[in-house]
């Protein structure tokens, strides 16, 4: 890829990559809670300061929140749950429609 499509692209790329990561602690903490940063970083494999990041966005976010023995996920974000599937959808159909419109620019 070009310079100027790799810059493009780059930024999407790293906030896929940060939403994933983020998703990767939330799967665990919906089959298991609470659970501490020496065991996310374990059953994600991911090191313990992207963990440690993850967790202070997720608690920014009211997506977790802090106890004594680990993170737990908020009554907020449980609750949440469709308006959150509501956002994704329409993000996805947005990128869809990025797809769409780069393919016809760029295979013309």
């Amino acid at each position: 890829m070009t310079e100027s499509g790799e810059s493009l692209l780059k930024e999407l790329e790293n906030a896929m990559e940060t939403l994933k990561r983020h998703i990767s602690i939330i799967k665990i903490l919906t089959n298991e809670q609470p659970v501490g940063i020496i065991k996310l970083s374990r059953e994600t494999g991911l090191p313990e300061h992207k963990v440690r990041y993850s967790l202070r966005v997720l608690e920014r976010d009211s997506v977790i929140e802090p106890s004594t023995n680990g993170a737990i996920l908020s009554p907020d974000f449980i609750e949440s749950r469709t308006a959150i599937l509501d956002r994704v959808r329409k993000l996805s159909e947005e990128f869809t429609e990025v797809y769409e419109d780069l393919e016809k620019l760029l295979s013309g």
